[in-house]
């Protein structure tokens, strides 16, 4: 696998990596993970619940830093010509010149999307469409990607969880609200902000970081980058951004909220199958009214939540990576 990003560093990609993974070499196959080494304190190489990271330096330099990374993995091409299965995420831009130097090797590749920026920067609709062009497979996490891409995928998924069976879920839930993701402007977090400056009486938790880290501070306490697992299960509701956010909560039975600024984020909520049993919104007051008429409608609100639950505990990571290994043929 190729990623940007991996253990220890905490996120969706990285998790929904992890996750695959472990599953993979419960089946007898041997996985290796080619990472950046983003903190000078992590080694080159070690091993990590039975697979193999290899971690190489990476400088947040334009062009200098996809040369660097180009010349590591020459001098480590074993790791290209002994692996039966090559498999990107995202980062298609590290195996160009190996496509080149081995163009009848399969090669598969995994979106997981950029959603933030709008509109879609023509750069990445190029780098994209190039991509699946060269891939001998495609999974899109959303089928937001290949509308707003223009592209085919082979699959079409929407992440996994592990789910919580019903005996150790609370029903009876605190006064907690808890936000799970990145603190970030192109989340729409601003808006949500919004909403929490309208509520009283709740304790809000924050799991996650970013540049909005202070001003999320005057709404609750935030964790940082943290399992969100503990807050799921004392909180009635999440507001989330992600996917695998929202399968999590879903699958802790907490209703979730999810705000958007544009088109393109508008896409990734509502082209999903779990749309009916999230609540959606673009404008802070709506969203704070569809908040305000479930916390009184608890009939209403568990029906969601219900629903939601039925439908998430089909999305495990067994059926992921059944999708993996039909790509694979």
């Amino acid at each position: 696998f190729f990623s940007r990003l991996f253990y220890p560093h905490v996120g969706g990609i990285e998790k929904h990596l992890e996750k695959i993974s472990e599953k993979l070499i419960q089946k007898g196959y041997s996985v290796a993970v080619l990472t950046t080494k983003y903190d000078d304190k992590l080694i080159g190489h070690e091993e990590y619940n039975g697979m193999h990271i290899y971690r190489f330096y990476q400088p947040n330099i334009k062009f200098l830093g996809i040369f660097y990374t180009w010349i590591w993995l020459i001098k480590n091409i074993k790791l290209i010509t002994e692996a039966d299965i090559l498999h990107i995420h995202d980062v298609f831009i590290w195996y160009w010149p190996f496509k080149i130097i081995f163009p009848f090797k399969k090669i598969f590749l995994t979106i997981h999307g950029r959603w933030g920026e709008f509109p879609i920067p023509f750069k990445d609709l190029v780098q994209k469409k190039l991509a699946v062009w060269f891939s001998n497979g495609v999974i899109a996490v959303g089928d937001y990607i290949p509308k707003n891409y223009g592209i085919k995928a082979d699959i079409v998924t929407y992440g996994a969880t592990d789910i919580q069976e019903k005996s150790k879920l609370r029903f009876e839930k605190e006064n907690n609200i808890v936000f799970v993701g990145r603190m970030d402007k192109d989340i729409a977090l601003s808006k949500t902000f919004k909403v929490f400056n309208k509520l009283e009486n709740y304790h809000i938790d924050f799991c996650g970081d970013g540049e909005l880290r202070t001003e999320a501070k005057k709404y609750g306490k935030v964790h940082g980058f943290t399992d969100p697992l503990p807050f799921y299960k004392k909180a009635q509701y999440c507001f989330a951004s992600g996917y695998l956010t929202i399968l999590e909560a879903i699958a802790n039975k907490c209703l979730v909220f999810a705000m958007y600024d544009h088109s393109l984020q508008e896409d990734y909520y509502k082209s999903t199958p779990f749309k009916d049993f999230i609540v959606i919104s673009k404008d802070p007051q709506e969203m704070y009214q569809k908040f305000r008429y479930y916390e009184s409608h608890q009939k209403e609100l568990k029906d969601k939540v219900d629903k939601g639950y039925e439908w998430v505990k089909d999305q495990t990571w067994d059926k992921m990576v059944e999708n993996y290994e039909t790509l694979w043929n």
